[in-house]
């Protein structure tokens, strides 16, 4: 499942896989569009979730917290 939704002039785009034990992994770029292009850092949510629904807030709610605590683009975390 792939969620993307704009927020404080960032792309949040989650990505949700099923894990074997019917659990959920997510992991969420954060996408900053300007003059040059367009800049994703990836990261990735540390634990599984009981449910896909669960995984996609918790991704959501993850990427919102970093543009909020001041989130800028480095090389060292830009794909």
């Amino acid at each position: 499942m792939k969620h993307r939704e704009g927020y404080k002039g960032y792309v949040i785009e989650v990505r949700i896989h099923e894990l074997k034990d019917r659990r959920f992994s997510a992991e969420f770029t954060l996408e900053e569009h300007d003059g040059s292009g367009v800049t994703e850092t990836l990261f990735f949510m540390p634990e599984p979730f009981p449910t896909e629904e669960a995984a996609l807030n918790a991704a959501v709610q993850a990427g919102r917290s970093k543009i909020d605590a001041g989130f800028v683009p480095s090389p060292s975390n830009v794909l």
